[in-house]
């Protein structure tokens, strides 16, 4: 059986060993590397059955056509001009560039770019309450967003004595937009159930269902199980119990209860804030309507997983975890629903970490907590 140990921790380009930061499966037998050196990056494929490593130039990428557009428009010989730098990318997907003026521009494959301009207008739910980028301009594979102000809530270093501040701040802000969607109950039924058409406002949204939510964790299990060697086994078993407490009937009735917009995807690194403006939503490509208690459950299992890193403090995730549960009761939100995508996340992580080579060996503490 093959294990994560085929994914290298680092790869030789030109000669010199780049270290492995991500990866992700990008086919049946490639892996999508992004390696990292002195804040530079480069990316490429590893041929499982070749056991080979090809590397694209410093800012290529055949598939993203507005990347290398973007970097060579960003050379400059200024005296202190730093130009246009790409600060991530997974190949043949997406990259994002941080603009010399201080936005970002995400480049994506030709015709997808509408994709994330659809993202942005479905989030406008979240508007009220957070601060979104908006699109500054666009073509058929580049967007350019506006940057929001303040820093990311992943780094308790930088925030300091404002930590509490920042996450209250930004849950109650999350509740808040939430809260003041209106959500007719017959519309969520035939947005989640195809019966007959709700509000513009509700069923402009896509939605993403407790069934949604498990397909998730069997497409996941099968990208990943011959990359998690002797954990395989628990985690088949933990998602076909976790899939059986998402779909289960009588508590997927209930969570349709609480069905709002969400951001699919919120962690730590999708949330800003500031001081003077408040919080802000970062990548909200994925923004449908679901179980509110998604999001907080997959904010409750980056909290843990940031412990496990040693990113966070136990003491920094107890303020996450308290103002998570603070948020659920004032929301009337269901505890045990938190709960069950906070499991969900959990396997989820194991299986997208099981491709990082740095973190490989701590994705058995995800298991622990998931059990």
């Amino acid at each position: 059986m093959m294990t994560s140990r085929i994914i290298p921790e680092v790869v030789t380009v030109d000669g010199e060993e780049w270290p492995v930061r991500r990866a992700w499966p990008a086919s049946r037998d490639r892996i999508a590397i992004e390696a990292e050196k002195n804040s530079a990056i480069r990316a490429g494929f590893l041929s499982i059955d070749r056991d080979r490593v090809g590397m694209f130039a410093s800012g290529r990428d055949p598939k993203l056509p507005g990347l290398e557009r973007l970097l060579t428009a960003g050379e400059t010989s200024g005296a202190g001009s730093t130009g246009n730098r790409l600060i991530s990318h997974r190949p043949g997907k997406r990259a994002v560039v941080r603009l010399a003026d201080g936005h970002f521009a995400k480049c994506v494959r030709t015709s997808r770019a509408a994709d994330i301009i659809a993202g942005q207008d479905r989030a406008e739910a979240f508007r009220n309450a957070l601060a979104l980028p908006n699109v500054l301009t666009a073509d058929d594979s580049t967007v350019v967003l506006s940057a929001l102000p303040g820093v990311e809530l992943h780094d308790p270093g930088r925030l300091g004595a404002d930590w509490t501040r920042a996450w209250g701040e930004a849950l109650d802000a999350w509740a808040l937009a939430a809260d003041s969607f209106a959500v007719d109950r017959s519309a969520v039924n035939s947005a989640v159930h195809g019966s007959a058409v709700g509000p513009a406002p509700l069923t402009s949204l896509p939605t993403h269902s407790a069934d949604s939510e498990a397909r998730v964790l069997d497409e996941w299990r099968a990208r990943a199980h011959h990359f998690l060697g002797p954990r395989a086994a628990e985690v088949d078993s933990l998602i076909t119990e976790v899939r059986g407490d998402l779909v289960n009937d009588d508590a997927a009735s209930s969570g349709e209860r609480n069905w709002g917009p969400i951001h699919r995807d919120l962690h730590d690194k999708q949330i800003m804030w500031d001081p003077v403006a408040g919080p802000g939503l970062l990548d909200v490509d994925t923004a449908c309507l679901g179980e509110r208690e998604l999001d907080l459950g997959n904010l409750r299992a980056h909290a843990r997983w940031r412990t496990h890193q040693g990113i966070w403090t136990v003491d920094d995730a107890e303020v996450v975890f308290r103002e998570i549960s603070r948020v659920t009761s004032a929301s009337g939100l269901d505890p045990r629903r938190v709960s069950v995508y906070e499991r969900s996340t959990l396997l989820r992580l194991v299986c997208v970490y099981a491709f990082r080579p740095k973190w490989n060996d701590r994705t058995g503490l995800l298991l622990d907590a998931a059990r």
